[in-house]
């Protein structure tokens, strides 16, 4: 379309920055032209639809919102799916004795549900600024409507990943121990997180960190991964030679509390090799972490007395969850067993005890993808930041091809520095785009899938956006001297295979 923007569905070479065209400008005019603007206090609200002006808003940054295939619903509050976890869970031969009965394919399926929700965000002019303005922008008013567009693709991508109806349940954690310092006595000790809010508090991975320490002067340090919405975390520590039971992990009050509240959005990090990343203003760190200097409480809060996840993430005042689970969230909460009962998402962390990401992390989760469900990612979604430790680590392995290439017309011209773009599964042969998208939360890799491998009757998509309403604006009535508006869209993201979805988190952020 003539005057669209020219941007790529990810990261790449020679995109253009994301500008308001005058096209763009132009079909929101149209778009509210076509409606009565008798706007009075007594009229209310006028509406009109953005699909059109939305089609050519593709702003750089939200790759997953540019690619993602949307549907129109059905106009419900909750949608419910059934999402194929196994074509054939029987593992038949297909033997057939003679006269005898074939046997039976039997599907697996997880029943997946998701709420639908509104994502909003209003934004005014001043008559004084629509009058003043025509000179340097024409129609203010119209530029502004089109801008707020971009906005709202930008909190749906932050959505799409970090969306979630209850707060994620942390990675688990890792741990190192100082032989002094503290005085911590020898001995084994488990350790589990829960994030918590104003809401209430997740429960812990199943899985809890194990650290045995020598001496009577040891401390442990705790490393602590981060979840979107988390305002706090806590630490429960048991001992013994096994992992003990929930009701024998004991909240640690003393490192908890303001020591293990969630760092501030944009907050800087100093990485372990000493360098300081400072984060948007719109990203929070990676992790935290706390130090347990004195022997553990042995006694007080345990851990079972956190039976659910009470962690709603947004509510409104009836204490109504206000957001839905965007893709992350939905394969914590399905993962998969392996190959018993649920071969659902895979979701791993880097093997190291240290939580370093190796490249065996990547090749293992996605050999388990295939091998349980026939999954095979179509792209990697990762931060920026993840993306240079991956490049740096397959330059440390030496899986690099240097090729010297002129740049225009100079022989001397060279270009300096090299990225990892795609990344080859080792398990299917297949090439995956590395889609760069700084609302992927720092130390967390998204695997995929765009289709699904065997055919499924009125399934085509494996990953889908399905909306009540798509883009739509509001203008208010004038109560004062502003021009109110406000663009709305209604949606939910589902996911048909589960199998092919994976999620590699907890990685430890150092260069």
């Amino acid at each position: 379309m003539a005057g669209a923007i020219a941007t790529s569905p990810f990261f790449g070479g020679g995109q253009v920055g994301p500008t308001i065209t005058d096209e763009t400008v132009a079909l929101v005019r149209t778009a509210m032209a076509e409606t009565s603007r008798a706007i009075t206090a007594a009229s209310g609200l006028i509406g009109y639809e953005l699909e059109a002006p939305a089609k050519v808003v593709v702003p750089v940054i939200t790759p997953l919102v540019n690619m993602l295939p949307r549907r129109k619903g059905n106009g419900v509050d909750v949608v419910h799916w059934k999402a194929i976890t196994s074509f054939d869970t029987a593992r038949n031969w297909g033997t057939l004795a003679d006269g005898g009965t074939p046997q039976s394919v039997t599907y697996q399926v997880a029943q997946m549900q998701n709420t639908l929700q509104t994502i909003s965000l209003m934004n005014s002019v001043s008559f004084q600024a629509q009058w003043r303005g025509r000179s340097l922008e024409a129609d203010v008013r119209a530029r502004r409507v089109a801008e707020l567009l971009y906005q709202l693709k930008i909190t749906e991508e932050r959505w799409l990943l970090g969306g979630s109806a209850l707060l994620m349940t942390p990675p688990t954690p890792d741990l190192t121990t100082p032989a002094t310092g503290g005085t911590v006595a020898a001995g084994t000790y488990w350790v589990a997180v829960t994030a918590k809010n104003a809401q209430g508090e997740t429960q812990a991975g199943t899985t809890f960190a194990k650290i045995v320490t020598t001496g009577t002067t040891s401390t442990v340090t705790v490393i602590i991964y981060t979840v979107p919405n988390a305002t706090q975390y806590n630490v429960y520590i048991g001992s013994g030679g096994s992992q003990p039971a929930t009701s024998a992990m004991w909240l640690q009050a003393g490192i908890s509390g303001a020591n293990a509240a969630q760092p501030a959005t944009g907050a800087s990090v100093t990485l372990a090799d000493g360098v300081t990343v400072m984060p948007s203003g719109e990203v929070q760190p990676a992790y935290l972490t706390v130090t347990l200097t004195a022997p553990p409480a042995t006694s007080g809060t345990a851990l079972s007395t956190v039976a659910a996840n009470t962690a709603k993430t947004f509510v409104d005042g009836s204490n109504n969850i206000l957001m839905w689970d965007g893709l992350i969230a939905q394969a914590i909460n399905n993962q998969g067993t392996g190959n018993g009962a649920t071969l659902g998402a895979q979701v791993a962390q880097p093997a190291a005890a240290t939580g370093l990401l190796a490249l065996s992390d990547i090749d293992n989760l996605l050999a388990a993808m295939y091998l349980q469900a026939a999954g095979d990612p179509d792209y990697i979604i990762m931060n920026p930041l993840d993306n240079v430790r991956l490049t740096n680590l397959v330059v440390g392995a030496g899986q690099l091809r240097y090729v010297v290439q002129q740049q225009g017309g100079d022989n001397g011209d060279l270009t300096a520095q090299y990225r990892v773009t795609r990344y080859l599964n080792k398990s299917t042969g297949k090439e995956m785009p590395i889609i760069l998208d700084r609302y992927c939360p720092q130390g967390t890799m998204v695997f995929l899938p765009m289709s699904i491998p065997f055919p499924v009757p009125e399934v085509s998509n494996a990953v889908e956006i399905e909306t009540n309403q798509e883009y739509w604006g509001v203008d208010f009535a004038i109560t004062d001297a502003n021009f109110k508006f406000a663009d709305f869209v209604e949606e939910t993201v589902k996911v048909y295979f589960l199998g092919g979805l994976g999620v590699l988190r907890g990685i430890y952020p150092s260069f």
